[in-house]
């Protein structure tokens, strides 16, 4: 007699039924459900981000920032969906904490160019390891082929977003 295969019960691991956290997850609206997992993430990034001196609201900018630097105040707005004076403050205060430089457009006086320093791409990779850390956990029990159809997904949900989004403020 041959010995049969255990299913691998990571793969299809059933949601917890944990009613402390409102409707179970399979009655709540899609973006409901969506946002409830920003919010998990946002606390999980929150708590590693103090572990390693990241202030509040930085996250945003330091992920554009490390991604593509020497971008204008103006490009930061865009690409974080924050409000100008919300960055304004942030990045004088990233300036303060040795993270990142301004300097004046040479071009156009009226913009401001950022530059990330070393300090706050040292920052950056420490703060890429957890959200790293992070998403293999919650991803755990999910096929590279169900995180990719659900990376497309969201990516989809997201384009649709930002499509209606011009001209709402």
């Amino acid at each position: 007699m041959s010995e049969q295969k255990r299913p691998d019960r990571r793969r299809h691991r059933p949601p917890p039924d944990d009613r402390r956290h409102g409707p179970p997850p399979e009655e709540m609206p899609i973006m409901m459900l969506v946002n409830e997992l920003s919010r998990l993430f946002h606390n999980r990034m929150r708590v590693a981000g103090e572990k390693v001196g990241m202030q509040e609201g930085f996250r945003h900018l330091l992920f554009h920032l490390a991604r593509e630097d020497d971008l204008t105040q103006l490009d930061l707005v865009r690409r974080a969906h924050l409000k100008a004076p919300t960055v304004s403050v942030a990045l004088r205060k990233m300036e303060d904490a040795g993270l990142v430089t301004r300097t004046a457009d040479p071009e156009d006086l009226r913009q401001t160019r950022v530059l990330l320093t070393d300090k706050g791409r040292r920052l950056d990779d420490r703060m890429r390891e957890s959200i790293h850390r992070t998403e293999t956990m919650a991803a755990d029990g999910l096929t590279e082929e169900e995180q990719q159809t659900l990376r497309r997904m969201l990516l989809r949900v997201r384009g649709n977003l930002l499509e209606q989004e011009e001209g709402v403020d």
